[in-house]
């Protein structure tokens, strides 16, 4: 009796385990248009040609960020030569603060940072899916504070949004 109930046991955590690896192995990244036999890819620098407010820093890092999400997300390559299976420039195109929210006496209750880029895409190995397009996000902050004091906090989430995406456009067809 005692041997049964240990052999039961036993039968039920191979089960389980044999059930996680059959899921884990059937699993896919759908509606992903990067095929695994494409392995390099080029993200060039985003100069900073927004009219408005220059912040210094914004061109690398969004650079980085970009960079960032693509060698983390997929097993591409990130590579300086010209023939990448995909290749990725563009420059920002907006960098500003709009009102919004305007109270009853005219008065701007929030204020919004709106960041857009454009994006050249090119896939070498897939010419259908290159693209130019752009794109943007923003984040509203408090109208007594001044962008430079707000933007520390809202800049991560709007490089975050822009880079996903970029992302999703990319490497998911959206």
């Amino acid at each position: 009796m005692e041997n049964l109930k240990m052999i039961s046991k036993h039968l039920k955590f191979i089960a389980v385990l044999l059930g996680f690896f059959i899921l884990n192995g059937c699993y896919t990244l759908s509606g992903s248009s990067i095929l695994p036999e494409w392995q390099t890819i080029r993200i060039s620098n985003f100069p900073n040609y927004a009219p408005q407010y220059q912040n210094p820093n914004l061109s690398q890092d969004f650079t980085n960020e970009l960079q960032d999400i693509f060698n983390n997300r997929t097993k591409l390559s990130l590579t300086t030569e010209e023939n990448a299976d995909l290749l990725i420039d563009g420059e920002i195109t907006g960098y500003q603060q709009t009102s919004v929210a305007i109270q009853a006496n005219e008065v701007a209750g929030k204020n919004r940072l709106t960041m857009s880029v454009r994006v050249r895409y090119q896939n070498n190995q897939d010419e259908s899916k290159s693209f130019d397009r752009s794109f943007s996000a923003y984040e509203d902050f408090e109208s007594n504070l001044t962008l430079q004091q707000a933007e520390g906090a809202l800049l991560d989430s709007i490089l975050e949004q822009l880079t996903t995406q970029i992302f999703n456009a990319i490497a998911m067809d959206w």
